[in-house]
């Protein structure tokens, strides 16, 4: 079996429960959501990212903030960050 590279596409899909994060990135809700948290890295690319799916928390241009304690604002404060969805440089 061939070695993968930087070039190929990975992928994989985690389902999770969340309870959402406030400022301090405690807990916020009663009841855990179901969401899937999708970690991949595409073809060419040297950066491994994560999304969350299925969130009706989920806000930002990247998914990257919570507004699960905020729940009636369109976009919560950057301070209120998704400890699921993020971007990370891959060192070799």
């Amino acid at each position: 079996m061939a070695e993968k590279t930087v070039e190929d596409y990975v992928e994989q899909i985690f389902p999770i429960q969340c309870r959402g994060r406030d400022e301090q990135g405690g807990e916020v809700l009663e009841e855990p959501i179901d969401v899937k948290v999708r970690i991949y890295k595409s073809p060419g690319c040297s950066v491994i990212s994560s999304i969350v799916v299925g969130c009706p928390y989920n806000a930002g241009a990247h998914g990257e903030r919570c507004k699960a304690a905020h729940p009636g604002m369109p976009m919560p404060g950057k301070e209120i960050v998704c400890v699921y969805s993020f971007d990370h440089p891959i060192n070799f």
